[in-house]
């Protein structure tokens, strides 16, 4: 649980310090109010009857791996069938990736390297990866901490898979959720479907990770990527609203005017 509430307050200090390394405190401001209104667009479609609906359904359906014998049959299979040393191994590389404390820093590079280099190909495409992935965060992590403690659920070692409403604080997989949005914001962003469907796959390997370690079960690493998808699918949609509506400088006969331009 620490380590989600850890995430939060990590992104909005990198998000802010940020906006005043990059250009100066005096144009800190504005940049800060473009920063402050793409998380809000970002919050309200999270909180939209669409991604609500969605968000319920998966919650849904980990109510039912967890409090019946579907959680605790696919643990028994993983830790008696599947996991050995290889998978041990493999499992302590990829953990590191539901980190925070190490990877929320890459993705602030990252989008500062988007602000330095705008406008070059790889710069722009690294920067909106960063972007994309911190607003996640920003986005996902709050009703992850409330559902790891509103479903009171436990970990594998310590008590069964069901629900036990603010007995505990494990029922939703904190590394899964991490480990998922840098994969599924890069997913969303490429065009390749080959691409596309490996990072998605890549999006899933620190959540088994955790189930391979005997620390979550199926349905607390399945609902943390969950909850990672429609984070990450929010900010997908607050940049398409952002590209439909473009607002440009416009010479008129009297002086210069503004236009706006929307997609629809």
């Amino acid at each position: 649980m620490k380590k989600l509430e850890g995430a939060i307050i990590l992104v909005i200090l990198l998000v802010f310090s940020q906006s005043i390394g990059a250009e100066g405190k005096r144009q800190a401001s504005d940049r800060t109010d473009r920063i402050v209104q793409a998380v809000s667009q970002d919050y309200r479609s999270f909180y939209s009857i669409k991604i609500v609906q969605d968000l319920a359904l998966g919650i849904g359906v980990a109510g039912v791996l967890a409090n019946t014998s579907i959680d605790g049959g696919i643990q028994g299979w993983v830790q008696g069938s599947l996991r050995n040393e290889d998978t041990d191994e493999l499992s302590e590389a990829v953990k590191l990736l539901g980190e925070g404390a190490i990877t929320i820093p890459l993705y602030g590079i990252a989008a500062l390297v988007g602000e330095v280099t705008e406008g070059n190909g790889w710069g722009s495409t690294t920067g909106e990866w960063g972007r994309r992935s911190l607003r996640a965060i920003l986005v996902g992590a709050p009703p992850a901490l409330f559902l790891q403690n509103a479903t009171g659920a436990s970990r594998p070692e310590e008590n069964d898979s069901h629900w036990r409403p603010f007995n505990d604080n494990n029922g939703v997989s904190g590394h899964s959720f991490m480990g998922a949005v840098p994969f599924i914001a890069a997913a969303k962003m490429a065009e390749n479907p080959y691409l596309r469907y490996s990072l998605y796959l890549g999006s899933m390997l620190c959540g088994w990770s955790r189930i391979n370690d005997d620390r979550h079960y199926f349905s607390q690493a399945a609902l943390g990527w969950w909850i990672a998808y429609l984070s990450v699918s929010c900010g997908e949609s607050s940049e398409a609203r952002e590209k439909d509506l473009i607002i440009r400088p416009y010479p008129l006969a009297g002086g210069i005017g503004v236009i706006a331009v929307l997609s629809f």
